[in-house]
C-alpha cells in the first residue's frame, strides 16, 4: 500500500492528534540538545512541517525537505503566511541520491524511518550530511504487530529500539538518549482502538 502523500497533504494539519504529537516530540528533543540556536538543520521528509515549525524559534534555520510536492507547497504557504525568515524548503528527487555535500548540525524527523526501505543507507548518509558534533534525531513507532497501517503496508512495522541504536553506533554516532515522548491511538481495521509507543532516538556524531 502507497500513501499518496500529495493528497493527504491538503487536509494533514487537521487531525489534532498529529500535532499534540510533534509537540510532545519537539518538546524531548529540546531536552537534550544544547546552544540550538546556532545549528543548522534539517528536517528530512517534514511533510507539512509539523514538527519543524515547533522547533523553528530554537534553531538558527531549519531546511525542510520532503520528496512530496504537496507537502513542500503546503510548508512554503506557512512561509510565506509566517514571514519565515529562517527556514527554507528542498524537494527530494526519488531518482537522485540525498545530496550530502551541504553540512548541518541536525537532522531530525518524525514519523519517516517506517516509510524507508534501506535503514542503514539512509542514516548512514545522514551521518555524512551532518557536521562532527552534530545531531541525528530520529522519533518512530515502536515494533508493532503490523496494524498501524495494515496488512498491505509495503514499509516497517515499527523499530526494535536496540537494533536501531545497533546502526547508530555501526554509523559513528554516541548515543545520547532513547525516551518515549508520546503514545499514538488509532482505530485498527477491526475497530478496536490500539495504542503506538514513539520513540526517540538521539545520537551525536563522533
Amino acid at each position: 500500500m502507497k500513501i499518496n502523500f500529495d493528497e493527504a497533504a491538503k487536509n494533514w494539519d487537521s487531525d489534532i492528534w498529529k500535532q499534540i504529537r510533534a509537540s510532545d516530540v519537539a518538546k524531548d528533543m529540546l531536552k537534550f540538545l544544547y546552544n540550538t540556536q546556532d545549528m543548522n538543520a534539517l528536517e528530512y521528509g517534514c511533510g507539512t512541517g509539523l514538527l519543524g515549525y515547533y522547533l523553528l524559534p530554537y534553531f538558527k534555520n531549519i531546511t525542510f525537505c520532503d520528496s512530496s510536492q504537496g507537502m513542500i507547497d503546503q510548508v512554503k504557504n506557512k512561509i510565506e503566511e509566517k514571514a519565515c525568515k529562517n527556514c527554507d524548503t528542498i524537494l527530494l528527487d526519488h531518482d537522485k541520491p540525498f545530496d550530502t555535500s551541504k553540512k548541518y548540525d541536525c537532522i531530525f524527523n518524525l514519523m519517516v524511518l517506517h516509510h524507508i526501505d534501506n535503514v542503514e543507507d539512509i542514516i548512514k548518509n545522514w551521518s555524512a550530511a551532518l557536521n562532527k558534533g552534530g545531531y541525528l534525531c530520529i522519533a518512530d513507532l515502536e515494533e508493532e504487530d503490523g496494524s498501524f497501517h495494515g496488512k498491505e503496508f509495503s514499509g516497517h512495522n515499527g523499530f526494535s529500539k536496540g537494533k536501531l541504536t545497533e546502526i547508530f553506533k555501526k554509523n559513528n554516532f554516541d548515543l545520547i538518549t532513547i525516551s518515549q515522548p508520546h503514545i499514538t491511538k488509532k482505530q485498527k481495521s477491526d475497530g478496536e482502538i490500539a495504542e503506538y509507543p514513539i520513540f526517540l532516538v538521539i545520537g551525536k556524531k563522533k
